[in-house]
């Protein structure tokens, strides 16, 4: 069906603006909000004194900030430690902090502080007030009994509810400092709650001199609400009940759910949704707040995200926006739903991917902050399709349950098959133009595509993907939100975040890895994986003992053959891994004297593949400790060279023999030390093409002792370029000369190349030479 393309905008102001940190809700309370500023986050790494205790480095660090925390004096006097422990998988350690006045808390003052496991600080975050240097050296002397204060605030509640029946937790009071237009009052904080004459939970600020209510704000009790929904479907979902009626708040995810109606206007946030018994009759509303509630459910349960900033961020729904507004849009703190025309679209709350993808826009503002323009653009908007997809996960479709409500199987987008809604799906027919942002709803259809071959496999343009399945494919794609895209990434950027994200999750040589290459690769970007190797090496041959100890053994062998190369050998003593070397020989320590062991030797290569065990050979050590080693290994023989580029040169020469056993060798380019191995060969790399060199190998044993020179060999390296082989984390700049697969190639752009960057694979940087 040929048609018009429509999209979800989301609006221009999701660029622009920005949540503070720990902006939320006012409360409902009668008096005064606390003065606290947003908390404060301090990100250096800050170097911790060497050898001090953790509460040392805790107060080292606060004074060193005290101009920036508000605080006077040392920082032992107003501050706390409440809390503190470690994660004993990544070594770091967390602490609690509390702001105090003159013995008193603070409320509000509550502080963490990192360290990494080096032991220095990584990051501050929490909130101080400045205790106008007075407060510090005045007694603190309420002026009201803790006992008056609690009667004061039962009194308020049988006022506003009647004769209050028996407290649900006992009644207490505790004073704290109040922020309040700039002062610090001194207040009591205590609690209502009671079941009769109806259920309340209340908090109350007490003034501690007046007996004043400074503030006072509900915790109310929560309820399961029934409604039908958009597609006439029933719905159960978190409401509150307040007084005798309920409203459409969920308190008990984040710092909330909240859904209000605009009654057709274009005012945000627009009123509370209430309702008197609880059966909800206005289904965009149903659906907009239950939905939700699944959003923040599914980013919690799968990846422990507190809400869409991760910090519990009370999430905001309107319904009725506008007159039969065909849009739904994140403006930076809130989403808006239109009611649609009834033709083009139904109410735009009614589709659980449309939610999904709403609140999405969300996350990746307080994440990577993806710009909302061109490739950047297009990835933001692909990232929450991503997510509204999986998150429903019964289709490929984005927005089938409400667009064109009278056309079955229609939909605006899908992720399956983007070129039926006129979005390529490969990155050669990439839309260059300048509507839509530079394309970024066009331009989706390309990553919505990687990610459903990701998840689903199967062959594109030429290219063949096992799939990963969706939940293991938005593990990745959320891994490269939140930890590896920035604010201007592109398409080729993406693809190493998956991969990188991929690796972190699964393993580099992963299938997951490998399915993450070559989904983008079918979509035109970056290069296709080679194929898989899972042919193992063959066993290591003639495996034997070339010296001892009373507490070590030697051990050589044959190098092993494999498909693609050996790219190391495990040494086993029985079934315990003793050694890993990437030579043909090892020493194995820490035996005892007089003991038989026996040794085998498995070759791996670099896809995780492993060989058959060699031979067996038992070894005993020797029975006492030798006297002191002075005798040096013979010098290394036959000394050859088996191959050499432009930029390197291959040697291989005759194991030498010593008293206790050879522990290494060092290769020699003239009188400098160019290579150190274990094994009986090596590779000279960084020459320049064309030049002779003279090599010399020296043996050495495990008291030091070094053999006599070999024979010397000489090399000329082949003519080439002069140019050395690509490397990742090297800075080229223009002109630059590398090789990389038997080619020549010369840089185009000056870069820092990484991981992935192979001249081969981004021809905007690198053009082949020869």
């Amino acid at each position: 069906m040929k048609k018009k393309l429509t999209v979800i905008v989301l609006s221009t102001m999701m660029a622009l603006s920005a949540i503070p940190v720990g902006a939320a809700d006012g409360n409902s309370g009668s008096g005064p909000q606390t003065d606290l500023a947003a908390p404060r986050f301090i990100g250096e790494k800050w170097i911790a004194p060497q050898g001090a205790s953790l509460e040392a480095k805790v107060w080292a660090y606060l004074n060193a900030k005290k101009g920036l925390l508000n605080l006077t004096g040392d920082a032992e006097r107003s501050i706390r430690i409440t809390d503190q422990a470690t994660d004993a998988e990544t070594g770091t350690q967390h602490v609690r902090l509390k702001q105090y006045i003159q013995g008193v808390p603070v409320f509000g003052t509550d502080q963490t502080l990192h360290f990494d496991k080096e032991g220095n600080v990584s990051s501050y975050l929490g909130s101080t007030v400045a205790d106008n240097g007075q407060q510090s050296l005045t007694n603190v002397a309420p002026k009201i009994s803790a006992e008056k204060a609690v009667a004061i605030a039962n009194k308020d509640m049988e006022k506003r509810i009647g004769k209050l029946g028996a407290q649900q937790r006992e009644q207490k009071a505790e004073l704290n400092f109040y922020p309040v237009k700039g002062q610090n009052v001194l207040v009591y904080i205590t609690e209502v709650n009671v079941l009769e004459p109806s259920p309340q939970r209340e908090t109350y600020f007490i003034d501690a001199a007046t007996g004043r209510i400074v503030n006072q704000y509900g915790m109310l009790d929560h309820a399961t609400g029934t409604g039908v929904g958009v597609l006439g479907d029933t719905k159960t979902f978190t409401t509150t009940q307040s007084g005798t009626q309920y409203v459409l708040q969920d308190t008990t995810r984040g710092g909330g759910i909240v859904t209000y109606t605009a009654g057709n206007a274009q005012s945000l946030p627009g009123t509370l949704l209430r309702d008197a018994d609880n059966v909800w009759t206005d289904p965009a509303a149903v659906d907009a707040h239950a939905y939700a509630g699944i959003v923040y459910d599914y980013f919690k349960n799968n990846f422990n995200r507190n809400s869409l900033d991760g910090n519990g961020m009370a999430i905001k729904s309107t319904v009725h926006y506008g007159s039969l507004y065909n849009n739904a849009f994140w403006n930076g703190a809130q989403i808006a739903y239109g009611d649609g025309d009834g033709s083009t679209f139904r109410a735009f709350s009614g589709d659980l991917d449309v939610i999904g993808h709403e609140l999405t826009h969300g996350i990746t503002e307080h994440s990577a902050g993806l710009v909302y323009q061109g490739e950047s653009g297009a990835l933001n908007e692909s990232i929450s399709d991503v997510f509204g997809n999986s998150i429903q996960g019964k289709n490929w479709l984005i927005g089938d349950d409400i667009y064109t409500p009278y056309t079955p199987g229609d939909a605006l987008r899908s992720m399956e098959n983007p070129t039926l809604f006129k979005q390529p799906d490969h990155y050669s027919n990439l839309y260059r133009g300048t509507s839509d942002n530079g394309g970024v709803h066009i331009n989706s259809g390309i990553p919505n595509k990687a990610f459903y071959l990701l998840a689903q496999g199967g062959t594109h343009s030429g290219v063949s993907i096992t799939g990963i399945g969706r939940n293991d494919a938005a593990k990745i794609i959320y891994k490269a939100l939140t930890y590896y895209l920035t604010s201007t990434s592109n398409f080729t950027a993406m693809r190493q975040a998956a991969i990188s994200s991929a690796t972190d999750l699964f393993g580099a040589n992963s299938a997951q890895v490998n399915s993450v290459k070559a989904a983008y690769a079918a979509v035109g970007i970056g290069s296709p994986p080679p194929v898989q190797d899972t042919q193992a090496p063959a066993a290591p041959a003639n495996l034997v003992s070339t010296g001892k100890t009373s507490s070590s053994v030697t051990l050589s062998w044959n190098a092993s053959t494999d498909n693609v190369g050996v790219t190391g050998y495990d040494v086993y003593r029985g079934t315990v891994l003793a050694a890993s070397v990437t030579g043909t020989s090892a020493t194995v320590s820490g035996l005892s004297p007089g003991t038989a062991y026996t040794f085998t030797v498995k070759a791996k290569d670099a896809a995780g593949n492993v060989s058959p065990a060699s031979s067996a050979v038992t070894v005993t050590t020797s029975s006492s400790t030798n006297p002191t080693d002075t005798q040096p290994p013979t010098a290394p023989g036959n000394l050859v060279s088996t191959g050499q580029t432009s930029s390197s040169a291959s040697l291989s020469w005759s194991a030498s023999t010593d008293n206790t056993g050879v522990a290494g060798y060092d290769v020699y380019n003239g009188s400098t030390l160019a290579a150190t191995v274990t094994g009986t060969s090596a590779t000279v790399s960084n020459l320049q093409g064309g030049t002779s060199y003279t090599f010399t190998v020296k043996a050495r044993d495990a008291a030091g002792n070094v053999s006599p020179a070999s024979n010397a060999v000489t090399v000329v390296t082949d003519p080439g370029t002069g140019a050395a082989a690509w490397a990742a984390y090297t800075n080229y700049p223009i002109n630059a000369l590398v090789t990389y697969q038997g080619k020549t190639y010369r840089a185009i752009q000056a870069h820092t190349a990484m991981p992935g960057w192979e001249p081969a694979n981004v021809p905007a940087l690198w053009a082949v030479v020869s």
